[in-house]
């Protein structure tokens, strides 16, 4: 009855104002100059690194654990055309990315790379995320361990460990490896990170090869586990992009991969599930409806339901995937395309989940320039990167419109928190050069900020109120899908107790 008292109390005094307030959203400066110090490369001698014009991709940690997000770029030549290059190791020194390859990566500049995808993840469980490089070409892939601290506390970098800890990876129907890309994730549930390669045959003959499983045993050394534990869902036509993460909120991780270009047995062109029996096998699969000429996929928890959801970045058409219902090996789907857009109807590339307004829910970064397409001179609008805004509900609009500055030509790009402020930057690897974009405007909600104008107070409970009230409670407007407290997918008086506490405490 208290509860009751002070919801009455609450709403009475304010529901004469109006609930969401829509300000201007995130804006980015131009800092390249004062946050990125590059080093000469030795693949290109005596020319200016910052108009570098090679293929790029990109992934961000904390390699040293001083608080400051570094980076790791790796490099080939770019498109479809073999050509090892330098890649380049990024420390974030007090908000500038500082080039410390030479010093903390020697074999960076000792062992060239036709890299197609790089991930930063703890490998080998001493708590320092190491580095997995994906090439092709019939490159192997690399495995750089982090040496964590020395005894003073001095960082001792990255040592390219692959031979030690890979196995010479085979695969079917090509001389070697031609990785596209590489996910980890715990898929024998022995709390140690797998890895999952992503391989293609651009062969004109339409020959299957095999994406690879390896399996790590808890220390960071590999076996290649594909055939027992995939079988015939091994195989692949064009693979470009996967994920490693539990679907069907079953406890263990299933497999999302994409076969494109042909069809081979098992599969048709699309995205599909490789469903996880628990055990880390995978005998059973299943596609995601109404995805076709897909290229890129970004999966996270869109709607804030608690379920992984999926962005397909495709050839012609972006499409979203909601998750509606699931079970064991069992995903029901809401499709739909994102709101009209150029920069979301024609050749996307590398596509990246991440809350750039902090407002609880991720957003969608699309890197336009297609690895295999030469779209660096497309025209206008065609081939610029896009920031796509949730709002709440797995809706995502474009709301920039022309002339942005972040509207350039990135091979990728990743979302950092560069200079430490707790809003994400945007750190872009172009056709020609590199950019670094700092936020100037993100505000750092409250749990309780249902309004989003920056402040927890009383006259969010209106907000929540028309959340509450509105149609499918709540209008999909940015916050509503923040004052579903209880997960239960409903906004009612239940959430309100939850709400109250936090609005008592705020400033």
């Amino acid at each position: 009855m208290r509860t009751e008292t002070v919801v009455v109390g609450v709403l009475g005094g304010v529901l004469g104002w109006s609930s969401f307030a829509q300000g201007q959203w995130v804006s980015f400066s131009d800092e390249t100059d004062g946050r990125l110090t590059l080093s000469s490369l030795i693949d290109a001698p005596g020319s200016d690194p910052f108009d570098d014009d090679e293929e790029k991709d990109i992934a961000a940690a904390d390699f040293n654990r001083d608080g400051w997000l570094d980076a790791v770029v790796v490099r080939k030549r770019v498109f479809s055309n073999p050509g090892a290059r330098q890649d380049i190791l990024l420390m974030n020194e007090n908000g500038v990315l500082v080039d410390r390859t030479a010093k903390f990566a020697p074999g960076f500049r000792q062992t060239l790379t036709d890299a197609r995808a790089v991930i930063t993840e703890d490998m080998d469980g001493d708590g320092w995320r190491d580095v997995v490089i994906a090439n092709t070409f019939d490159q192997q892939p690399l495995y750089y361990r982090n040496l964590g601290n020395d005894e003073s506390g001095e960082w001792l970098g990255l040592v390219n460990e692959s031979a030690a800890r890979f196995p010479t990876i085979t695969v079917l129907n090509l001389t070697g490896p031609r990785f596209c890309a590489v996910a980890a994730g715990d898929v024998n549930g022995d709390g140690s990170n797998d890895l999952f390669f992503s391989n293609y045959n651009n062969n004109p003959n339409s020959l299957a090869t095999t994406d690879v499983l390896l399996i790590n045993d808890g220390s960071g050394n590999f076996t290649d586990e594909s055939d027992s534990r995939l079988g015939n869902l091994a195989r692949v036509a064009f693979g470009t992009d996967s994920a490693v993460v539990d679907m069907d909120g079953d406890g263990d991780n299933d497999i999302v991969k994409i076969s494109t270009e042909f069809t081979i047995s098992p599969f048709p062109i699309g995205t599909y599930i490789l469903w996880n029996d628990g055990a880390g096998n995978f005998a059973t699969f299943d596609p995601i409806p109404g995805s076709t000429m897909d290229y890129m996929i970004a999966v996270d928890d869109f709607n804030g339901d608690d379920t992984m959801d999926v962005y397909i970045t495709g050839d012609f058409q972006d499409s979203v995937h909601l998750s509606t219902h699931h079970g064991p090996n069992d995903v029901s789907w809401q499709s739909f395309a994102p709101s009209p857009s150029l920069r979301t109807t024609n050749f996307g590339g590398n596509t990246k989940a991440a809350d750039i307004d902090n407002d609880g829910d991720p957003d969608i970064g699309l890197a336009p320039v297609d690895v295999d397409v030469a779209n660096c001179n497309s025209g206008p609008n065609l081939g610029e990167f896009a920031l796509l805004r949730n709002d709440g509900t797995g809706r995502f609009s474009d709301p920039f419109g022309a002339d942005q500055n972040i509207q350039l030509r990135p091979h990728d790009f990743v979302f950092a928190d560069v200079n430490n402020d707790n809003c994400l930057d945007v750190f872009m690897g172009l056709c020609t050069g590199w950019r670094v974009f700092v936020q100037q405007n993100c505000p750092v909600y409250s749990a309780a900020d249902f309004n989003l104008d920056g402040t927890a107070n009383t006259f969010d409970a209106a907000s929540w109120f028309d959340c509450f009230t509105g149609p499918g409670n709540g209008p999909p407007m940015d916050g509503c899908h923040r004052a579903d407290f209880d997960r239960d997918n409903d906004i009612d008086f239940a959430d309100f107790g939850s709400m109250q506490p936090l609005l008592t405490d705020a400033p």
